[in-house]
């Protein structure tokens, strides 16, 4: 491995004032393992590499975002949200400009130094990226990543000594608060100290009575409902089947046979969505439950992953893709994450941060599918997204405005 510099240094962007500044440390503590062998840590660790901080300091509650480019590759490295407890980790790692070498999944593995054995981050269904769940103490841990046996990169984090991380960012839900997190102090905002699932908002709620109450008014008998245990999913299981009632429409479990005139709801969180649907479509076609009335999807899975899950999607969204806001936005999400894609909920967040209830649209019904063969609307430009969003797919409002 060859060194680059004496030391590592910490890049550190203030996003809100424009302001750079340097902050230089040294990632020297060995691994219990590794204690009595210095000059083979010294070997290991990560040498003179540049360690980018978005939003400018390393502090208790606030995630931890930092660019590390070692052994011809850039890894970003993500902790959230950098309190005492179950934290999650979000790994990103792509080749140089000018270098071949491709961190294998398999040899990737994540541990805190002096602390548990290292777990390998994996997938999840509907996020992208690579994740893993590690366990901070308080204080100053310090968290290593590695790719092979001979490479470690550490990430310095302040924990402090009061409060403990939220359940909620280890569990099912963490990639998307991760991603929502991450897209308010993007956007020069205050770190989050909840995560979107932890309830359901006016917004939210609002999209869900229409979705129900268009159900409703086109005739649909049957709603077939997906919800899971997240404070925000039972408050949507409970409206959905309120509304459901009022308008004398019967709701079934999500894997019930199919009735007359049935719709499939989903108010789940990611990962639950992208399981049951994907679940779902890799079944043979005359197996696979297919519902007259299609598939209905709550406002914050629009994620690429859930929507791979499906062959489409009816989604309620109070914006479009094609906006000034929301391409603004994937632009800055690629400018600072390249290995990214904007997500719904994370737009959201982003947009509240900048000021965004001047940037809220009206609520219309979106047709959301990864396969772009829906024709484009009259009036309208090509509804193919090539930068960020949705790749070769569509997010293509199929209604006049709404209410809810």
């Amino acid at each position: 491995m060859r060194s680059r510099r004496a030391g590592v240094l910490v890049l550190a962007v203030g996003l809100a004032l424009g302001v750079v500044g340097y902050v230089a440390y040294a990632g020297t503590i060995a691994p219990r393992s590794q204690a009595g062998d210095p000059e083979r840590w010294s070997r290991s660790v990560a040498e003179a590499t540049p360690q980018q901080v978005l939003g400018g300091e390393r502090r208790p509650g606030f995630p931890s975002v930092q660019r590390v480019e070692h052994d011809g590759l850039s890894f970003t490295v993500t902790v959230a949200p950098a309190l005492p407890g179950r934290n999650l980790v979000r790994v990103d790692a792509a080749s140089l400009e000018g270098h071949e070498h491709e961190a294998e999944d398999d040899e990737l593995s994540v541990e805190v130094d002096g602390g548990a054995a290292p777990v390998e981050p994996t997938e999840r269904p509907g996020a992208d990226g690579l994740w893993a769940v590690v366990d901070l103490p308080t204080g100053n841990p310090t968290v290593l990543v590695a790719h092979g046996p001979e490479h470690r990169i550490p990430v310095m984090l302040e924990t402090g000594s009061a409060g403990s991380a939220d359940p909620l960012w280890a569990g099912p839900d963490g990639p998307e608060c991760l991603q929502s997190s991450t897209a308010t102090i993007l956007a020069g905002g205050k770190a989050p100290t909840s995560c979107p699932a932890a309830r359901l908002g006016a917004r939210d709620r609002a999209a869900l009575t229409t979705t129900v109450k268009t159900l409703t008014s086109r005739g649909v008998k049957e709603i077939a409902l997906a919800a899971d245990s997240s404070a925000r999913s039972r408050a949507g299981e409970r409206l959905v089947r309120h509304l459901a009632a009022a308008g004398g429409v019967r709701v079934v479990g999500p894997t019930a046979e199919p009735g007359e005139r049935s719709a499939l709801v989903v108010v789940s969180g990611w990962e639950p969505a992208a399981e049951r649907l994907a679940t779902n479509l890799r079944l043979p076609v005359e197996k696979q439950a297919l519902r007259s009335d299609g598939v209905w999807l709550a406002p914050w899975l629009l994620s690429p992953g859930v929507v791979d899950s499906t062959n489409g999607a009816m989604i309620p969204l109070d914006f479009d893709i094609r906006d000034e806001a929301a391409q603004r936005y994937s632009q800055t999400l690629a400018d600072y994450f390249p290995e990214q894609a904007p997500t719904g909920s994370a737009y959201v967040a982003w947009r509240a941060a900048v000021g965004g209830a001047r940037e809220r649209g009206e609520l219309a019904f979106y047709a959301a599918s990864r396969a772009a063969y829906m024709p484009a609307e009259p009036g309208h430009g090509s509804h193919e997204t090539s930068v960020s969003w949705f790749p070769g797919g569509t997010v293509t409002r199929v209604s006049l405005p709404t209410t809810g």
